[in-house]
């Protein structure tokens, strides 16, 4: 029964009430979109979800899901690239490695009925890099989308909606191939196989911007009707230019800069943060007329963002890595005019204890360096650099490693990476390291790939605690490292340990004193009374002072008392610290703010009890 409400699902195509979709969803091609749509849960949840790719006000099934069974009907979806879940609140579509010709408007819909629960555009755009005199060359299928007769166009986008032509078809509507050319840039339609096929020659750093392959009907109001969006940056060689200046920032820090610039009336001038190698600016993120366009993965991570105020041009990098080291510039205008010009150096930070071991790694392939010997040296003055250990002049794509006294290198040409280890260390090797291209031959030997800045400690000495009788003492102690709950059991078995003796010895003198007592009443009771005496009690209060008298005597002869005086410490989480030996201490001690007990042992006065 279930099958056959399937099959009939897929004959119906059932159609679908106009709709402006919710959102438009711009997704680069190859990565990944998911969407949830939560619907009102029924009890017996045998209401089919699915994800449909809506055509000429039709659903045409993607994926569904019903009883917890999958079912998937398009290419994608049995390609596993298109999932659908359903956890009876909230359908949840995953559309992965997505291609251009997944761009369109897809709606999760709800029941037999299809009742739509959200509706969205997807954009799914081509990212291209160019160098400028590069060509350009760029396929846009449209057979898939939908769309067949009529003109077609390459359009540059200008705002939000907007489109200037650039060059377009003829209104040829055979099944056959035709081609236009305009200046430096053509077009061609193969009907045939629903291919529009774009290429522009010479290319300018001027031409970066958004395209349009697209549907081209000028007679309407919107004229362009996208069939895909291409996203170019054309690199520009730049004139040799010295940064202003040297910015350095630790790994995982955040850097900000501003560059001003003269506002235009119409602000219609691109504004962009470039990464500059060997003269050529590698675009990061421009913008133009409020619009962002991001090219770099740490861009795309959100990593790296540029905002724009028609005055200044504002740019933020954070959770640097040691990678994002280079020469940046600020550009203006569709000429790359550079405003500002730095050297950004991202450095390492690392802390140690004496006799540790060091091993850094110093990527090197996305810096833009590659053959050549490498070097790991100690920062002497400004730009000096001392040799420490080098690799040899081995050009192949292997793996070499070198060693020197207690340092090594080894250099992974085919993965980019230098690897550093440093043995024992010791505090004089604190410092400022250099992972570095290494020519001895050149006046400055070294060039900085990657910064390190090391930090040996020395092991603190550590003292133990003491207990003396008589005034108080203060015991000067070092810091300690032994781990928490060793320290806490510790403090409790000493205190414990003092009590026990303090109790015990109470006790014992305690039950002397009764032995002794009732032995010497014994004895004057036998030998010292006269024998009209012996029957005559003593009254009461004769006995109290007697017994007073000789307890206070024997307490001050023979009993001290312990007291246990802890000063407070600033917070429940710091440590306190007792009887730690020195080769108890671990390795690696941790700085902390630590508190000590002074235990001491004093006598009471003489008028006091027990």
């Amino acid at each position: 029964m279930e099958l056959r409400v399937l099959l009939l699902l897929l004959l119906c195509c059932p159609g679908l009430p106009a709709r402006t979709p919710d959102a438009e969803m711009s997704q680069r091609e190859g990565s990944t979109f998911s969407i949830e749509c939560p619907y009102t849960a029924q009890p017996d949840n045998k209401q089919l979800k699915a994800w449909c790719r809506v055509r000429n006000e039709r659903c045409e099934l993607v994926v569904l899901t019903l009883a917890s069974t999958e079912y998937r009907y398009s290419d994608r979806a049995r390609q596993g690239h298109i999932t659908i879940q359903d956890d009876n609140r909230t359908v949840s579509i995953t559309m992965s490695d997505l291609q251009a010709e997944d761009s369109g408007i897809y709606s999760c819909v709800y029941s037999s009925n299809y009742v739509p629960l959200k509706t969205i555009s997807l954009n799914v755009y081509k990212e291209l890099h160019k160098w400028e005199l590069d060509s350009l060359s760029v396929q846009c299928p449209y057979k898939a989308l939908g769309y067949s007769w009529g003109r077609k166009a390459w359009c540059r986008q200008q705002g939000q909606a907007e489109c200037s032509l650039v060059v377009s078809t003829g209104y040829s509507y055979t099944w056959g191939s035709s081609r236009v050319w305009n200046k430096t840039s053509s077009i061609q339609d193969d009907a045939y196989r629903g291919i529009i096929t774009i290429t522009m020659d010479k290319l300018q750093a001027q031409d970066s911007g958004v395209y349009w392959c697209a549907l081209y009907n000028p007679s309407q109001h919107l004229a362009f009707t996208r069939i895909m969006e291409v996203r170019l940056s054309v690199d520009k060689n730049l004139p040799a230019q010295t940064p202003e200046a040297e910015m350095s920032q630790r790994e995982g820090s955040t850097f900000s800069i501003e560059c001003p610039y003269t506002a235009q009336p119409d602000n219609k001038q691109l504004k962009a943060w470039c990464r500059v190698r060997n003269e050529r600016c590698e675009l990061v993120a421009w913008i133009l007329a409020s619009m962002q366009y991001i090219y770099s993965d740490r861009a795309r991570q959100s990593h790296i963002t540029i905002q724009d105020d028609n005055r200044t041009v504002s740019i933020t990098m954070s959770d640097l890595q040691a990678e994002d080291s280079g020469i940046y510039s600020c550009m203006y205008s569709s000429n790359y005019v550079p405003l500002k010009t730095i050297s950004l150096n991202v450095y390492k930070e690392l802390h140690k204890w004496e006799l540790d071991s060091l091993s850094v790694q110093c990527p090197y392939k996305a810096l833009g360096y590659s053959w050549g010997r490498k070097a790991w040296c100690r920062q002497q003055g400004q730009a000096e650099c001392s040799l420490v250990v080098s690799t040899g002049y081995s050009y192949t794509w292997g793996s070499s490693r070198v060693w020197n006294k207690t340092s090594s290198i080894q250099d992974d040409a085919y993965r980019g990476i230098i690897t550093i280890t440093m043995d024992k260390l010791q505090a004089q090797d604190s410092g400022v390291y250099w992972c570095a291209l290494y020519n001895p031959s050149q006046h400055l030997a070294f060039t900085r790939i990657m910064e390190v800045r090391l930090s040996v400690d020395k092991i603190p000495a550590a003292t133990t605690l003491s207990v003396t009788t008589g005034s108080s003492q203060k015991n000067s102690s070092g810091n300690s490292t032994q781990p928490r709950n060793t320290i806490i059991i510790s403090v409790v078995l000493c205190i414990l340990l003092i009590l026990a003796l303090a109790i015990t010895t109470t006790l014992g003198i305690r039950q002397r004193k009764k032995l002794k007592t009732k032995g010497n009443r014994e004895a004057e009771d036998t030998y010292d009374k006269p024998e009209d005496t012996y029957d005559k009690p003593e009254s009461p209060a004769q006995l109290e002072s007697a017994e007073r008298m000789r307890r206070t005597t024997d307490d001050s002869r023979d009993v001290n008392y312990i007291t246990l005086d802890f000063k407070s410490q600033l917070s429940s989480d710091e440590p306190l610290y007792c009887n730690v030996e020195l080769s108890q201490t671990p390795r690696k001690p941790i700085d902390e703010n630590v508190e000590y007990a002074i235990i001491t042992s004093k006598q009471l006065p003489r008028n006091d009890k027990g």
